[in-house]
Protein backbone atom coordinates (compact mmCIF):
# COMPACT_ATOMS: atom_id res chain seq x y z
CA UNK A 1 0.00 0.00 0.00
CA UNK A 2 2.78 2.14 0.98
CA UNK A 3 4.54 1.78 -2.10
CA UNK A 4 1.63 1.78 -4.17
CA UNK A 5 1.11 5.42 -2.48
CA UNK A 6 4.69 6.82 -3.23
CA UNK A 7 4.24 6.25 -6.82
CA UNK A 8 0.89 7.54 -7.01
CA UNK A 9 2.02 10.86 -5.70
CA UNK A 10 5.36 10.54 -7.79
CA UNK A 11 3.15 10.67 -10.66
CA UNK A 12 1.01 13.28 -9.87
CA UNK A 13 4.10 15.55 -8.82
CA UNK A 14 5.31 14.66 -12.75
CA UNK A 15 1.80 15.77 -14.17
CA UNK A 16 2.16 18.65 -12.16
CA UNK A 17 5.53 19.71 -13.09
CA UNK A 18 4.59 19.10 -16.62
CA UNK A 19 2.17 21.40 -16.53
CA UNK A 20 4.20 24.02 -14.66
CA UNK A 21 6.21 23.94 -17.46
CA UNK A 22 3.54 25.59 -19.87
CA UNK A 23 3.62 28.50 -17.33
CA UNK A 24 -0.32 28.03 -16.83
CA UNK A 25 0.56 30.16 -12.98
CA UNK A 26 -3.50 31.37 -13.82
CA UNK A 27 -4.66 28.52 -14.51
CA UNK A 28 -6.91 27.06 -11.11
CA UNK A 29 -6.89 23.97 -11.82
CA UNK A 30 -3.21 23.62 -11.90
CA UNK A 31 -3.04 25.63 -8.58
CA UNK A 32 -5.39 23.43 -6.80
CA UNK A 33 -3.48 20.35 -8.56
CA UNK A 34 -0.34 21.85 -6.75
CA UNK A 35 -2.36 22.50 -3.28
CA UNK A 36 -4.00 19.02 -3.45
CA UNK A 37 -0.24 17.84 -4.49
CA UNK A 38 1.53 19.49 -1.20
CA UNK A 39 -1.38 18.11 1.32
CA UNK A 40 -1.00 14.72 -0.19
CA UNK A 41 2.66 14.39 0.66
CA UNK A 42 2.28 16.09 4.26
CA UNK A 43 -0.16 13.17 4.84
CA UNK A 44 1.65 11.17 3.46
CA UNK A 45 5.19 12.00 5.70
CA UNK A 46 2.82 12.03 8.86
CA UNK A 47 1.57 8.13 7.86
CA UNK A 48 -1.91 9.25 7.16
CA UNK A 49 -2.19 6.87 3.92
CA UNK A 50 -5.87 6.70 3.52
CA UNK A 51 -5.92 10.41 3.30
CA UNK A 52 -2.81 10.52 0.97
CA UNK A 53 -4.47 8.05 -1.32
CA UNK A 54 -7.59 10.54 -1.65
CA UNK A 55 -5.49 14.20 -2.58
CA UNK A 56 -3.53 12.26 -4.44
CA UNK A 57 -6.28 11.20 -6.50
CA UNK A 58 -7.90 14.41 -6.42
CA UNK A 59 -4.68 15.94 -7.19
CA UNK A 60 -4.33 14.39 -10.05
CA UNK A 61 -8.10 14.90 -11.31
CA UNK A 62 -7.25 18.59 -11.52
CA UNK A 63 -4.09 18.22 -13.43
CA UNK A 64 -5.85 16.13 -15.57
CA UNK A 65 -8.46 18.90 -15.96
CA UNK A 66 -5.20 21.49 -16.57
CA UNK A 67 -4.22 19.22 -18.95
CA UNK A 68 -7.16 19.88 -20.42
CA UNK A 69 -7.02 23.39 -20.51
CA UNK A 70 -3.82 23.86 -22.20
CA UNK A 71 -4.65 21.70 -24.81
CA UNK A 72 -7.99 23.68 -25.41
CA UNK A 73 -5.90 27.58 -24.77
CA UNK A 74 -3.21 26.11 -27.37
CA UNK A 75 -6.17 25.00 -29.68
CA UNK A 76 -7.81 28.48 -29.29
CA UNK A 77 -4.42 29.65 -30.01
CA UNK A 78 -3.88 28.38 -33.11
CA UNK A 79 -7.20 29.26 -34.45
CA UNK A 80 -6.59 32.98 -33.14
CA UNK A 81 -3.71 33.32 -35.60
CA UNK A 82 -4.88 31.02 -38.67
CA UNK A 83 -8.45 33.41 -38.42
CA UNK A 84 -5.49 36.64 -38.44
CA UNK A 85 -3.99 35.55 -41.04
CA UNK A 86 -7.35 34.47 -42.99
CA UNK A 87 -8.80 38.14 -42.19
CA UNK A 88 -5.95 39.44 -43.32
CA UNK A 89 -5.96 37.67 -46.73
CA UNK A 90 -9.42 38.87 -47.17
CA UNK A 91 -8.51 42.23 -46.89
CA UNK A 92 -6.13 41.44 -49.54
CA UNK A 93 -8.75 39.82 -51.94
CA UNK A 94 -10.88 43.22 -51.48
CA UNK A 95 -8.16 45.19 -52.13
CA UNK A 96 -7.89 43.84 -55.76
CA UNK A 97 -11.48 43.52 -56.21
CA UNK A 98 -11.67 39.68 -56.34
CA UNK A 99 -15.21 39.18 -55.65
CA UNK A 100 -16.16 41.06 -58.68
CA UNK A 101 -13.05 39.66 -60.92
CA UNK A 102 -12.51 36.26 -59.39
CA UNK A 103 -16.42 35.36 -57.77
CA UNK A 104 -16.12 31.30 -57.58
CA UNK A 105 -12.93 32.31 -55.53
CA UNK A 106 -13.81 34.70 -53.32
CA UNK A 107 -16.98 33.08 -52.46
CA UNK A 108 -15.16 29.92 -51.46
CA UNK A 109 -12.98 31.91 -49.29
CA UNK A 110 -15.89 33.91 -47.95
CA UNK A 111 -17.84 30.86 -46.95
CA UNK A 112 -15.30 29.06 -45.52
CA UNK A 113 -14.17 32.05 -43.09
CA UNK A 114 -17.92 32.25 -42.33
CA UNK A 115 -17.83 28.99 -41.17
CA UNK A 116 -14.09 29.04 -39.03
CA UNK A 117 -15.56 32.39 -37.42
CA UNK A 118 -18.53 29.67 -36.24
CA UNK A 119 -16.71 26.93 -35.31
CA UNK A 120 -14.74 29.74 -33.00
CA UNK A 121 -17.68 30.92 -31.54
CA UNK A 122 -18.68 27.34 -30.29
CA UNK A 123 -15.15 26.54 -29.45
CA UNK A 124 -14.89 24.23 -31.77
CA UNK A 125 -10.79 25.29 -32.50
CA UNK A 126 -9.38 22.82 -34.51
CA UNK A 127 -12.72 22.93 -37.28
CA UNK A 128 -12.02 26.95 -36.80
CA UNK A 129 -7.99 26.35 -37.69
CA UNK A 130 -8.79 24.40 -40.68
CA UNK A 131 -11.29 26.17 -42.40
CA UNK A 132 -8.71 29.46 -41.93
CA UNK A 133 -6.27 28.07 -43.75
CA UNK A 134 -8.45 26.56 -46.44
CA UNK A 135 -8.83 30.17 -46.76
CA UNK A 136 -5.78 31.42 -46.88
CA UNK A 137 -4.94 28.30 -49.26
CA UNK A 138 -7.64 29.53 -51.73
CA UNK A 139 -6.36 32.92 -51.84
CA UNK A 140 -2.71 32.37 -51.69
CA UNK A 141 -3.77 29.82 -55.06
CA UNK A 142 -5.52 33.59 -56.24
CA UNK A 143 -2.87 35.51 -55.49
CA UNK A 144 -0.41 32.98 -57.47
CA UNK A 145 -3.10 32.78 -60.25
CA UNK A 146 -3.38 36.77 -60.49
CA UNK A 147 0.28 37.30 -61.26
CA UNK A 148 0.22 34.77 -63.62
CA UNK A 149 -2.90 36.66 -65.20
CA UNK A 150 -0.65 39.95 -65.00
CA UNK A 151 2.40 38.29 -65.99
CA UNK A 152 0.53 37.10 -69.43
CA UNK A 153 -0.78 40.29 -69.80
CA UNK A 154 2.32 42.11 -69.36
CA UNK A 155 3.90 40.23 -72.15
CA UNK A 156 0.99 40.24 -74.43
CA UNK A 157 1.92 44.03 -74.27
CA UNK A 158 5.77 44.42 -74.17
CA UNK A 159 8.01 44.32 -76.86
CA UNK A 160 12.10 44.30 -77.05
CA UNK A 161 13.44 47.21 -75.19
CA UNK A 162 17.12 46.59 -76.72
CA UNK A 163 18.02 44.64 -79.88
CA UNK A 164 21.18 43.21 -80.66
CA UNK A 165 22.49 43.28 -84.47
CA UNK A 166 22.63 39.70 -85.59
CA UNK A 167 24.38 38.11 -88.80
CA UNK A 168 21.77 37.05 -91.39
CA UNK A 169 23.60 36.92 -94.87
CA UNK A 170 20.46 36.43 -96.57
CA UNK A 171 18.83 39.75 -95.43
CA UNK A 172 21.56 41.73 -93.89
CA UNK A 173 20.24 43.91 -90.48
CA UNK A 174 19.66 47.64 -90.88
CA UNK A 175 18.25 50.26 -89.44
CA UNK A 176 15.82 50.49 -91.73
CA UNK A 177 15.34 46.26 -91.87
CA UNK A 178 15.43 46.43 -87.79
CA UNK A 179 12.54 49.16 -87.39
CA UNK A 180 10.22 46.89 -89.91
CA UNK A 181 10.25 43.76 -87.85
CA UNK A 182 6.74 43.23 -86.40
CA UNK A 183 8.11 43.24 -82.86
CA UNK A 184 9.79 46.18 -82.99
CA UNK A 185 8.06 48.79 -84.66
CA UNK A 186 6.22 46.60 -87.75
CA UNK A 187 7.36 50.41 -89.78
CA UNK A 188 11.11 50.72 -91.43
CA UNK A 189 10.64 54.33 -91.78
CA UNK A 190 10.64 54.60 -87.88
CA UNK A 191 14.61 53.69 -88.16
CA UNK A 192 15.58 57.22 -87.37
CA UNK A 193 14.45 56.55 -83.75
CA UNK A 194 16.68 53.85 -83.24
CA UNK A 195 19.39 55.84 -84.79
CA UNK A 196 18.72 59.25 -82.60
CA UNK A 197 18.52 57.02 -79.71
CA UNK A 198 22.13 54.85 -80.29
CA UNK A 199 24.33 56.89 -82.64
CA UNK A 200 26.81 58.09 -79.79
CA UNK A 201 27.26 54.69 -79.52
CA UNK A 202 28.05 54.17 -83.11
CA UNK A 203 31.93 53.82 -84.46
CA UNK A 204 30.69 56.12 -86.55
CA UNK A 205 28.05 58.28 -84.98
CA UNK A 206 27.25 60.76 -88.62
CA UNK A 207 26.90 57.40 -90.36
CA UNK A 208 23.66 55.48 -89.46
CA UNK A 209 24.50 52.50 -91.90
CA UNK A 210 27.34 51.17 -90.07
CA UNK A 211 26.16 48.75 -87.60
CA UNK A 212 27.99 45.45 -87.32
CA UNK A 213 26.72 42.28 -85.46
CA UNK A 214 26.57 42.01 -81.89
CA UNK A 215 26.12 46.17 -81.80
CA UNK A 216 23.44 46.58 -79.03
CA UNK A 217 20.36 48.77 -79.80
CA UNK A 218 17.84 50.63 -77.90
CA UNK A 219 14.93 50.46 -78.97
CA UNK A 220 12.89 53.59 -77.50
CA UNK A 221 9.18 53.41 -76.72
CA UNK A 222 7.48 54.76 -79.18
CA UNK A 223 3.71 55.63 -78.60
CA UNK A 224 4.36 55.09 -74.06
CA UNK A 225 4.11 51.22 -74.86
CA UNK A 226 5.90 48.86 -72.38
CA UNK A 227 9.78 48.20 -73.97
CA UNK A 228 11.52 45.61 -71.70
CA UNK A 229 14.22 43.31 -72.09
CA UNK A 230 16.48 42.11 -74.76
CA UNK A 231 14.84 40.34 -78.30
CA UNK A 232 14.84 36.70 -77.87
CA UNK A 233 14.05 35.12 -80.90
CA UNK A 234 12.53 31.60 -78.89
CA UNK A 235 9.44 34.39 -77.91
CA UNK A 236 6.94 35.42 -79.67
CA UNK A 237 5.64 38.60 -79.83
CA UNK A 238 2.66 40.39 -80.99
CA UNK A 239 2.69 42.54 -83.85
CA UNK A 240 3.48 46.11 -82.63
CA UNK A 241 0.13 47.63 -83.79
CA UNK A 242 0.55 49.78 -87.58
CA UNK A 243 -0.98 53.18 -87.42
CA UNK A 244 -3.30 53.37 -90.46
Amino acid sequence: MKKQLVILIALIVASVLTLGAQSLTENPDYQKSLELKSQATAAFDSGDYDTAADLAAQAKEYAQRSDQYVEKMLAKSKADKALSIAKDKLAWADSVNAKTLYPEDYAKASGEYAEAQTAYGSEDYATATDKARDVALILDNLATLIASDAAKKKAENTWPGVYIVRLIPQRRDCLWRIAEYPFIYNNPLKWTVIYEANKKTFRDPGNPNLIYPGQKLVIPSLEGETRDGTYDPDTTYKPFPKKQ
